[in-house]
Parts: structure tokens; sequence; C-alpha cells
């Protein structure tokens, strides 16, 4: 796997021995995204877990008022100097502004966003001296934000953090012992323990799918889900509260791929239901599935798409109401597109981004923007139904402070 500056922003915080150490062991099971897990390990021994197949926190997400988007720009070779945007663009409009400054602390640790109905929610993982991870929210509104806090580090995943509905939320942290999944209900600094990384581990459920790593939490209406990685092949690890404490409550894996094992890659709620992206990895290679759920808790998948070899998953996220994305990135810098529109439907192939591309929003209508960051300036490509390619549609200048983090 090729370690490239995106590569380093996200997983700097881990070191480079261990990043590359990370980067390996998900190697030598095939895997090729990129990014740096955050997930904590069970202590069981290496054999007896799942692969953890490493995530971007770069990403996007659709709110009632906008889109918004998290990248790292700055110089992403050097940890103290990396620094990730906070980007917004309201519906119907064509321009995206940078509203960072909202956050009130340094970002080199991450962005991690969740939105949920008319709220958005922001959390800003920990860096440096910065041990804890502050939140802030809003609703309906970029310019009037509430405070929150986390007394524990937010995983560097990109769904570690869930808003549902009246107010509830779900937040993926790292501890000692283990993951652990943290609720809040109204007050995002009032948060209480769900579940431990270890006690899911050891539940019925947790044991038939072989837990290894936590890497998600969502809602399904009301409902929390709770994603991870499973040892035992053919099991796609989504955990739902039950009446018995928790039980499976993901997707059937696609027979072809009954053999290998499943990470839960992203993992949110639609309108309708709720959606999951897993990674499903063999020494071969690395298989996309996306899948649906409506409110019954029926799912459905789409057929699966190979990532090639050599070529890294560098974002992933929601494409408008409930399709799913995938951005790849190839060996020679060659920019891939995919999307999932719903179950028993092959994934779409889009025009290629240009390259740097950090993530991309959709919006209404099909449109879509590649954000890619160049030092401290942000050159915005936009797609547009019924046009063959991109075009450069804006240029941001986003003012970094070098050295102002160390």
């Amino acid at each position: 796997m090729r370690r490239n500056a995106r590569k380093q922003a996200v997983c700097r915080r881990r070191g480079p021995r261990a990043a590359a150490a990370a980067i390996a062991g998900s190697a030598a099971f095939g895997a090729t995204l990129a990014g740096c897990s955050g997930g904590a390990g069970t202590g069981a021994p290496a054999s007896a877990v799942a692969p953890s197949l490493p995530t971007p926190l770069a990403t996007s997400v659709q709110a009632s008022d906008g889109s918004w988007a998290t990248v790292a720009m700055g110089h992403l070779d050097q940890p103290d100097n990396t620094f990730w945007q906070l980007l917004f663009r309201p519906t119907g409009k064509a321009s995206w502004s940078d509203q960072v400054e909202a956050t009130a602390t340094a970002t080199n640790g991450g962005l991690v966003l969740a939105a949920g109905g008319r709220s958005l929610a922001v959390a800003v993982r920990p860096s440096a001296d910065l041990t804890y991870t502050p939140l802030i929210s809003t609703s309906g509104s970029a310019t009037s934000w509430s405070n929150g806090l986390i007394t524990e580090g937010l995983a560097a995943r990109p769904d570690a953090l869930a808003l549902g509905p009246g107010g509830r939320a779900l937040a993926l942290v790292s501890a000692r012992g283990g993951a652990q999944v943290l609720g809040a209900a109204g007050d995002l600094s009032a948060w209480k323990l769900m579940v431990g990384e270890r006690a899911l581990a050891a539940t019925g459920p947790g044991r038939s799918c072989g837990l290894g790593t936590l890497s998600a939490v969502g809602y399904l209406g009301t409902t929390a889900l709770v994603g991870g990685s499973c040892a035992r092949p053919g099991v796609a690890g989504v955990f739902a509260p039950s009446a018995q404490g928790w039980s499976l409550a993901g997707p059937v894996v696609p027979n072809a791929l009954r053999h290998d094992r499943v990470e839960v890659l992203a993992l949110g709620g639609t309108k309708t239901g709720a959606y999951c992206l897993l990674a499903v990895a063999n020494r071969s290679g690395t298989d996309l599935v996306a899948a649906w759920s409506g409110r019954t808790g029926a799912w459905g998948t789409s057929p699966s798409f190979v990532v090639a070899d050599r070529e890294d998953v560098t974002s992933f996220g929601l494409a408008g109401r409930s399709s799913i994305f995938a951005l790849l990135d190839g060996p020679s810098g060659h920019e891939q597109l995919v999307v999932a529109t719903g179950p028993g439907h092959a994934w779409q192939q889009l025009p290629g981004p240009p390259a740097g591309t950090a993530t991309v929003a959709f919006g209404p209508g099909g449109q879509a923007d590649a954000l890619v960051p160049d030092g401290t300036q942000l050159n915005i490509w936009a797609l547009r139904p019924g046009l063959a390619g991109w075009a450069k549609s804006q240029l941001v200048h986003v003012a970094i402070q070098y050295g102002s983090s160390s």
C-alpha cells in the first residue's frame, strides 16, 4: 500500500512506525483502504480477531441547511502543520466557505462530522495537549453554535459520532480497556457508557461475529446501531440493543463473499431507514458492499465492487439522500469515483475527479463538488448533470498559521 500525504495526515497521531504497522497488518489481509484505524484492540491474540481496515477521515455530510465537508490542509507530512478544515456550502448555492473558526481550537487531530434531522455536530479529535473531544453543534444555521464535550478521545473513524431523533447522540471513543460507545440524550456534554468493546465481544452475538474492533455508530430510527469488524467469515458486525442485551442486526453478506472477513466502514441513518458500507477482505483483495435497511430492519445489499490491486479508498460517505459514494486513488494518481444507489443496483462509475481530490460532496439533482487541497489553497471542481467532466468552479484561500500548534 502506498503511503501518501493523506495517509500521513490521518495516521499522524500514532507515529510513523505505528502507522506503518497498521497499514502492513491490513495489507496482509488484502486491505487497500487509505487512512489509519482508530479502534482499540480487545487484547485477544492477533489470530483470534478480525483485521482492522484503515479508514479515512475526509468526508462530507448533508444537513438541512446545506453540505458540510472536512479535509486536511497545510503541510500534510508534518503533523503540527496539518489542520483540518470545516467547509460549508449552503443549499442552493455554489460557493464553499471555511467555518473552522467555529471550533475555537486547533484541529490537528482531525474533525468528525455527524448530521441528523436539522442538526449538525462537529467533533475535534485530540492532538498534542488536547486529550478530550470538544464538540460544537448547530440546528439549521451555520452562524449559531452550541458547545459540547466528551471527556474521552473520539476514535479516528468518520462515523465515530452519530445524531439521532429527539436529541439522541452516540460517540465511539478510545479507552484503556478497549473502545467504548457512549450515549447522550439532548446534552452533548452529558455522556453515559452504553457498551464497551470487550463487553460486546463477550456477548453471544459478539462471539458469533468474533468481534475485533468497533468501527462506527449510527441510528435506525430511534434504535442505536454499533458497527465493528468480525473474525468469523461472512458475518457483518452491526449490533443493536435488544430485550436480551444485544443482537446482530446487520445485512446478510452476498453468497460469493461468505468466506471472507467483514468490517463495517460506514453506518448511519436515512429518512427511510439506515445504511452501511462493508469492506470484505481476503488475501487477494477487498470488496466494497453497500447495504440499506428500511424501518423494519430488513436489509438489501448492492453487488460487490472490487477494489483493484494497489488502489486506495481515500473517502466515502452519503451521495444525496441514501446513495453511498467511494473515492479511490490508483498508483498513478488516477482518481476513481463510484456510487451505490440502492439494493441490487450495480455501482455507478462517475467521471474521475481531479488528482489530489480529498473528498466529494453531493448536492441536489446529482451535482457533485470535488475538494482538492493544495497547501493553503482549496480548489473546488464541479460535476453537473449532463456534463462529461469536471470543471474548476472556485478557489478558497485558507489562512493557516504554520507553527501555531507546536
